[in-house]
């Protein structure tokens, strides 16, 4: 019963998530248990553990005997986050079979052509972790992919707020692409210089929206 109900709890954590990425919930507004709980069809139990969960990562604001509140987005946070994905990815490349990775190379340049198709904030968002999972599926460690996933979860709903302009979006699949054919290559270390790379570019590109965002809505 106790792992019946832990994944219940991890099936509700991961519908919210998905709504704060989704936009759902502002930044700044107050998450209504009740109403969310009748929405996903779950008791107020495992939707509050679901919920100081989320707290636990940050990404809500829990405060005593008043509830939760979504996060503010934090340029420290985005600071913090992507190099330890970017060193995490790199590792699990590090760990991966060579000549796998170089038979991925024609999907892993497909996928990144997806991105550049992409009609939408959501699409391009979900291409962009297609290519980053055909990248780490090569990877044996099972507990670094969890650890990856985990960070990057954090950073989605940023991604989600500030996702770029088409042109930054052809510049991230070049890079992309770049990655690709270092592996296609057996160039281990050209293909994690590009994706260090590409998250330091990503990083810094993010936090000139967000500040330029908060600039002009004068916060």
């Amino acid at each position: 019963m106790a792992v019946d109900r832990r994944l219940l709890r991890e099936q509700v954590r991961d519908e919210i998530l998905n709504r704060l990425l989704k936009g759902v919930f502002p930044v700044g507004s107050r998450i209504n248990e009740v109403q969310l709980a009748a929405e996903i069809g779950v008791s107020r139990t495992p939707l509050r553990e679901a919920l100081a969960s989320l707290a636990q990562e940050g990404i809500l604001d829990a405060r005593p005997n008043r509830g939760y509140w979504v996060s503010a987005l934090s340029e420290r946070e985005i600071r913090e986050t992507y190099p330890i994905i970017a060193q995490l990815e790199v590792l699990a490349i590090r760990l991966s079979d060579p000549e796998e990775l170089a038979r991925r190379a024609p999907l892993l340049i497909e996928l990144a052509e997806n991105m550049a198709t992409s009609a939408d904030t959501q699409g391009v968002q979900q291409a962009d972790d297609e290519w980053h999972a055909g990248l780490l599926a090569a990877c044996p460690n099972r507990r670094l992919l969890e650890m990856i996933g985990d960070t990057k979860r954090i950073v989605h709903r940023y991604e989600f707020a500030y996702l770029g302009d088409a042109h930054s979006v052809r510049e991230s699949v070049d890079q992309h692409k770049r990655i690709a054919a270092a592996l296609r290559e057996q160039d281990l270390e050209a293909a994690c210089a590009e994706l260090e790379s590409n998250w330091t570019i990503s990083m810094h590109r993010l936090i000139t929206r967000m500040t330029g965002s908060q600039e002009a809505n004068g916060d």
